[in-house]
């Protein structure tokens, strides 16, 4: 790391017309306090799959909502035992 603030920002296929090519991965640094790294990921629609580029967000936004997932899959997982 190369000071405080940094997160590792991780490498990804990105759509190049026809084909992909690779983004190396990179420390950068959170634009504000709080700030974490959504990570770039795709998602299917009728069309077909859509690449979302990563971008910073703030923790409250969706880290509630993250780590009560986590939880109901935990308890799931227990059901299913």
């Amino acid at each position: 790391m190369p000071g405080p603030g940094y997160a590792w920002v991780e490498g990804y296929w990105a759509p190049n017309g026809h084909h992909y090519r690779w983004v190396q991965g990179r420390w950068d640094r959170a634009p504000y306090e709080g700030a974490y790294w959504n990570h770039p990921h795709y998602d299917h629609y009728q069309q077909g799959w859509q690449l979302h580029e990563g971008h910073w967000d703030r923790e409250d936004h969706d880290g509630h909502a993250e780590n009560h997932g986590h939880g109901e899959d935990h308890r799931d997982e227990g059901h299913d035992h």
